[in-house]
């Protein structure tokens, strides 16, 4: 049945690549809820209700739940092996080359926002699944379960398609199941994660000589922030002496306005699991005007206080948050300060942290807790996922790592573990991740200039049906 997926997929390769496209020039960017079918904004409800239409077309079952999420499947059985992706994406930011909703392909690439993350493996799964449905009927193949694919529309966020998928909808969870949504050769450990709200008053001194009227950077948790913004007012002369102080600094510029001197930082974005391969702005923000030198003496003492200590609880190991630490299967804690916003006397600040595997949750969130409260802080909110372990012996870890090899000829890279949080976690423990990146890929999922091999796609598409096949068969 491999060569036989490879020979389909080859021999569908335009329609496959205009597919992908179609859904890639949709801006699924959570948005406002848009009334009944559209909890997460209108451009992610299309772009559910487009793939659903395209399985319906292609002879599969389909069902949409609310616009939370959706699913199509083939054949029969009580058994299901599931496939999760998610539609929807992050914010495309600034610093792009190539149009974020153009899905252009050029240099072998397709280039826009989802193409890694995660509509392209998305795609090249749906498309892999078509093989297996073309090619097991034509040929009388019965399967012993289902093959049902799971359509995610909120997992860049809160998560809320799955809570209500498995949840109100009532389905099921698959008996295996993976997501194509990491690497290969797979992930078979998640770090456990939470994102958490901070918030405190800052008592607003207007007689102070200089002061943060407001601070806004970040778009989402778990993104590193490529972007900040402050708007410093106050003594005319010393809005001078701020300004000859920040351009020189790297990465920060500063303009005067009508409104006072409106400074901006320029980081490097990075998914929120590697806070360590970004340069997060809000920090570099932060810390550039609250500089002990010259003129921010004079910068309010609650604001040099916040940011101060913001700037310093903000490390990517959590060891200022009491919770740095690893252990020997996913290795150190990540913590990612996502989003920061100050207004009006209230500074809000967002830690999406991820913690290592064989760490207990519930421990783990009550030292962030415990530590961010001595200082003054409430946690005004705190969504947690616990983590995700699949011993290497067995499924589906033990087909999908056959599979793998048997497509790429890679016999020696051995499965991983990661911080990064995947819809396996919301099927554990009979899910994985597995793929879509391979061995040296650069990771530019969250960044500018997202992109993903053409040639890749049709290697996922046939390593997706190969594996589904082999999981259902």
């Amino acid at each position: 049945m491999k060569d036989k997926i490879s020979a389909w997929v080859d021999a569908h390769e335009s329609e496959i690549i205009a597919r992908t496209q179609a859904i890639l020039r949709l801006p699924s960017v959570k948005a406002p809820t848009a009334g009944s079918g559209a909890p997460f904004g209108t451009p992610i409800a299309e772009a559910l209700h487009q793939t659903l239409s395209l399985c319906g077309d292609l002879g599969m079952k389909t069902e949409n739940f609310g616009g939370y999420a959706g699913h199509a499947e083939f054949g029969t059985g009580s058994e299901i092996v599931g496939m999760l992706g998610h539609l929807d994406v992050v914010p495309p930011g600034e610093g792009w080359t190539h149009d974020p909703w153009g899905a252009e392909v050029s240099e072998g690439f397709i280039w826009g926002r989802g193409t890694s993350d995660d509509k392209g493996p998305t795609f090249a799964a749906l498309f892999g699944a078509k093989a297996v449905f073309d090619l097991c009927a034509a040929e009388g193949i019965p399967l012993s379960r289902r093959v049902r694919l799971i359509f995610g529309c909120d997992e860049e966020s809160g998560w809320e398609c799955m809570a209500h998928y498995f949840g109100p909808a009532g389905q099921p969870k698959p008996t295996l199941a993976f997501t194509p949504d990491a690497y290969f050769p797979l992930v078979y450990a998640e770090k456990g994660s939470f994102t958490a709200v901070g918030e405190k008053q800052v008592p607003e001194d207007r007689a102070a000589l200089l002061r943060v009227a407001w601070f806004e950077s970040g778009l989402r948790p778990n993104m590193v922030p490529r972007d900040a913004g402050a708007l410093l007012v106050g003594d005319s002369g010393l809005l001078e002496g701020a300004e000859h102080v920040l351009v020189p600094m790297s990465g920060i510029t500063a303009e005067r306005t009508a409104d006072g001197l409106l400074v901006r930082a320029l980081g490097k974005s990075a998914h929120g699991s590697t806070p360590g391969q970004g340069d997060n702005a809000a920090i570099k923000l932060m810390r550039a005007l609250t500089s002990q030198i010259s003129v921010f003496d004079d910068l309010s003492s609650a604001d040099s206080k916040w940011m101060t200590d913001l700037a310093l609880r903000g490390a990517p190991d959590g060891g200022e948050v009491g919770i740095g630490g690893s252990d020997e299967v996913t290795g150190a804690l990540t913590s990612n300060l996502g989003v920061v916003q100050y207004r009006e006397g209230v500074v809000r600040a967002t830690f999406n942290v991820r913690y290592p595997a064989t760490w207990d949750g519930d421990e783990t969130t009550g030292r962030f807790r415990a530590s961010v409260e001595k200082s003054g802080w409430t946690v005004a909110s705190l969504s947690h996922t616990p983590p995700l372990y699949v011993p290497q012996d067995q499924e589906p870890v033990k087909t999908l790592l056959r599979v793998y090899r048997e497509q790429t000829g890679d016999t020696t890279t051995a499965p991983l573990t990661m911080g990064g949080r995947t819809y396996a976690t919301s099927v554990a423990p009979v899910g994985v991740a597995f793929g879509a990146a391979m061995p040296g890929d650069e990771d530019c999922a969250h960044q500018a200039d997202e992109r993903f091999p053409v040639a890749r796609l049709l290697q996922c598409a046939k390593i997706y049906g190969h594996a589904l096949y082999e999981l259902a068969k």
